[in-house]
C-alpha cells in the first residue's frame, strides 16, 4: 500500500507573477528605438575582439575588480571590494571560489505571536526566540489549511533565511552560483510539505553549486518541491505524466537548439522510465529532521525496457524489478549529461547569465565549445569553466564591463549591502505632535524594545523584499514566472531590457529613494501617528570612504560604489551641487568633521549631510549607469 501521508496536500499552487514580456511589448514606445537598442545587444557582442580563455595578464585594478565583482556577487557593495585589496586575479579567484553557508530559518516571528498563542494556533510547542525550527515534527491534528507546517510566520522566517545568505554574502560566487541554478532548475514556493519542502529545495541548490551537475538532477528528481511542481508525483505507469519527462530534457539538460535533437518518443519513453519517483512525505513533515528522503514506489513503476532515439546513441535502459527500478532514474540521467549537447547547453547557460547574454558564432566556436570540453573533464561541475572563463583575457573586454541590466535581485541587495542597511542602520520616526525627528543613534530611549530588535526588524523587512522589491520589480526568489525562470536570462534578443519597463522603472526609483534616502517602512506606527523607518548609518557610512572630508576625493569614490561606467561631466556637476548648494568645500569638510569625528555627532551638521547626501543619491539614482553593471 501506499503511504498515504506522502500524498499529504499535493495541490498544484496559483500564483501571479508580473509578466516583464508583456509589458515590455505593450509599453507606448519608439518602436524603430526599441528595434535599434535590440540590435545593438548583438553588435555589441559582434564587436568583442579578444576570444582568448588564457588567463588575463593585463592591469588589475579598482576596474576590473570592480567588474569581476558585480558579475559573481548578488549585489556589488564596497565591503567585497575592500576584501580583494592587494589580492592578485589569481588569489581573488581563490576567494570568490570558497563556499559561503546558508544558516537555517530561526524564530524571529516570536514578537508577532509568542509560545503561548502559537500553541493555541498551532497544538505545538514553539522553539525559543532565534532558535531554529527546520528539524521540528508537525502535529497531524489540524484540519487542511490550518497546518503548521503552512504558518506563515515560519515561512516568512524562511524566506529571510534566503535573503539573509544573499544579504550577509561572504566574498565567495556561491550565492550567485544558487541564483543560477535556481532560475535554470526553479520551482515555486508552497511546497506541499510545508516549510520543510521549501528549505529541501533551496538547501538543494545552494549545496549542490559546487558538485557534479550530474548529481545535482539526480537529486532535483526526487525533490518534494520540484515532484509536485511538474507533476512527477501523480504520474502512474498506466498513464505517465511527461512534464518533468520533458523540462528535464529541454530545459535543465540538453537544451533545445537546433541540434538537440531528442524526440517525443524520447520524452514519452523517459515518462514511462520516472514514474515511481516519489518520497516519503509522512516521515519528513511529521517526525524529527527536515532531509529529502527519496522513496521509489516499485509498484507504479513500468518494468519494460525503455528505446531512446540516435540523438542518445540508440540508448537502451532496461527495466527493473522491485527497488532496482531506482538504478533506471541514473542510468537515464547519466546518459542525459553524457550527450555533447548537454556540455555546450550548460556553457552557453553559463555565459550568459555571468558573461553577456547575446551570443554570436565567433563566441560559440572559440568560448562556448571549449568551455563545454572543461565542463564535461571535470566531472560536469559548473565551477570548473567558470574559474578559466572569470580569469580569462575575454572576460576582462573592455566592451563587456557595464553592458547589462542589474536584476531586481541586484539592484537592490547592492544598495542594501553598501550601507548595511539591515544590520548597521538607524531607526528613524517624524513625531507630529512634537514637529521633531526621532533618531536612535540621538535618542535610543524613544524607541521600544521591539522596534529596537533587529530579529523582528528582520521579519517586517520580507514582505518588502518578497513583494515590492521583488515580484513587484519583476524577480522574487522562489517565485519564477514559469518552470523557463525568467526571460531576461534566456529569451532572445531583449534578454535583461525586460528589466525595464514604464512600470518597473519608477518602481526601481523608487526603492533607490526607499533605502538611500527616506530609509525602509515596517510598518510600525506609533501613537503619535508618525511611522517608523530604518534609515543608513551616516556616521559609518561616511567614515567607509578613503577621505569624506574632501568633497572631490568623496564624490569619485560615491560615483564609483554607485555607477556602472563613467557619468557625464552634467551628472557630475549636479552630485556636486546636490552635496554643496549653498555651502563652500571648506564648509562640507567641517560638517563631516562633526559627524565622523565627535564621540557624540553633531545633530544639526549630521542632518544637514544626510539631506545633501540623500539629494546625490536622487541625482545618481536617475541615472541610467546606475542601473548597469
Amino acid at each position: 500500500m501506499k503511504n498515504q501521508k506522502a500524498q499529504r496536500g499535493f495541490v498544484k499552487d496559483s500564483n501571479q507573477h508580473r509578466d516583464l514580456v508583456k509589458e515590455f511589448y505593450d509599453q507606448d514606445i519608439d518602436h524603430k528605438a526599441l528595434e535599434k537598442a535590440l540590435t545593438q545587444r548583438k553588435n555589441t557582442a559582434k564587436g568583442f575582439t579578444n576570444f582568448s580563455l588564457e588567463p588575463y595578464t593585463g592591469e588589475f585594478s579598482d576596474a576590473q575588480k570592480k567588474h569581476l565583482l558585480n558579475s559573481t556577487m548578488v549585489g556589488y557593495c564596497h565591503r567585497h571590494h575592500k576584501d580583494l585589496d592587494g589580492l592578485s586575479l589569481e588569489e581573488s579567484i581563490d576567494l570568490i571560489f570558497r563556499e559561503d553557508i546558508f544558516k537555517e530559518p530561526t524564530n524571529i516571528y516570536y514578537w508577532e505571536m509568542n509560545a503561548q498563542q502559537y500553541k493555541e494556533r498551532y497544538l505545538s510547542d514553539d522553539v525559543e526566540p532565534n532558535e531554529p525550527f527546520i528539524d521540528r515534527p508537525y502535529t497531524d491534528e489540524l484540519p487542511p489549511g490550518s497546518q503548521e507546517e503552512f504558518g506563515s510566520e515560519r515561512a516568512r522566517a524562511l524566506q529571510w533565511a534566503k535573503y539573509q545568505g544573499i544579504y550577509e554574502q561572504k566574498t565567495s560566487i556561491h550565492w550567485k552560483l544558487f541564483v543560477f541554478l535556481h532560475n535554470l532548475v526553479p520551482t515555486l514556493e508552497n511546497c506541499p510539505l510545508g516549510h520543510k519542502g521549501d528549505y529541501n529545495y533551496l538547501r538543494l541548490i545552494f549545496d549542490s553549486c559546487f558538485i557534479s551537475y550530474n548529481d545535482f538532477i539526480y537529486d532535483m528528481t526526487f525533490d518534494g518541491s520540484m515532484l509536485n511542481y511538474l507533476n512527477l508525483i501523480l504520474s502512474q505507469k498506466d498513464t505517465p505524466d511527461e512534464n518533468y519527462a520533458r523540462e528535464v530534457q529541454e530545459l535543465f539538460t540538453v537544451g533545445k537548439r537546433p541540434f538537440s535533437k531528442f524526440t517525443e518518443k524520447d520524452v514519452r519513453e523517459a515518462a514511462r522510465l520516472l514514474v515511481g519517483c516519489s518520497i516519503d512525505g509522512g516521515i519528513i513533515v511529521n517526525e524529527e529532521g527536515h532531509e529529502n528522503i527519496p522513496r521509489f514506489e516499485h509498484w507504479n513503476h513500468d518494468t519494460g525496457d525503455k528505446y531512446f532515439s540516435s540523438f542518445y546513441g540508440n540508448k537502451i535502459i532496461r527495466g527493473r524489478e522491485g527497488e532496482e527500478g531506482i538504478e533506471e532514474v541514473r542510468e537515464f540521467v547519466d546518459m542525459l549529461c553524457d550527450t555533447d549537447e548537454h556540455s555546450i547547453y550548460m556553457a552557453r547557460r553559463l555565459y550568459q547569465f555571468f558573461v553577456y547574454p547575446a551570443l554570436t558564432d565567433e563566441i560559440e566556436q572559440k568560448i562556448i565549445l571549449p568551455l563545454a570540453r572543461v565542463y564535461k573533464d571535470n566531472n560536469y561541475k559548473i565551477t570548473a569553466p567558470l574559474k578559466v572563463l572569470l580569469k580569462s583575457e575575454h572576460f576582462f573586454e573592455n566592451d563587456i564591463q557595464n553592458s547589462l541590466i542589474k536584476s531586481p535581485l541586484e539592484y537592490m541587495m547592492g544598495m542594501l549591502k553598501e550601507i548595511d542597511q539591515i544590520n548597521n542602520g538607524i531607526l528613524f520616526t517624524w513625531d507630529n505632535n512634537q514637529q521633531e525627528a526621532y533618531y536612535s543613534l540621538f535618542t535610543p530611549e524613544y524607541f521600544g524594545e521591539k522596534e529596537k530588535d533587529l530579529s523582528y526588524l528582520k521579519y517586517k523587512f520580507i514582505g518588502a523584499l518578497n513583494w515590492y522589491y521583488g515580484k513587484e520589480l519583476g524577480l522574487g526568489i522562489h517565485f519564477p514566472p514559469s518552470v523557463s525562470g525568467w526571460p531576461a536570462y534566456y529569451q532572445e534578443p531583449v534578454y535583461d531590457l525586460f528589466w525595464l519597463n514604464s512600470s518597473t522603472l519608477p518602481r526601481r526609483i523608487q526603492a533607490m529613494n526607499d533605502v538611500l534616502r527616506w530609509g525602509l517602512w515596517l510598518d510600525i506606527i506609533y501613537d503619535h501617528g508618525g511611522g517608523v523607518q530604518k534609515r543608513l548609518n551616516l556616521v559609518q557610512y561616511l567614515k567607509s570612504f578613503e577621505d569624506p572630508k574632501n568633497i572631490n576625493s568623496f564624490i569619485e569614490e560615491l560615483i564609483f560604489r554607485f555607477l556602472g561606467g563613467d557619468p557625464s561631466a552634467n551628472t557630475r556637476q549636479k552630485i556636486n551641487q546636490a552635496l554643496l548648494n549653498d555651502i563652500n568645500e571648506d564648509h562640507w569638510e567641517e560638517e563631516v568633521s562633526k559627524i565622523i569625528d565627535l564621540t557624540t555627532p553633531e545633530k544639526s551638521s549630521y542632518q544637514s549631510v544626510e539631506w545633501r547626501l540623500g539629494n546625490a543619491f536622487e541625482v545618481i539614482g536617475l541615472t541610467g549607469e546606475f542601473h548597469l553593471f
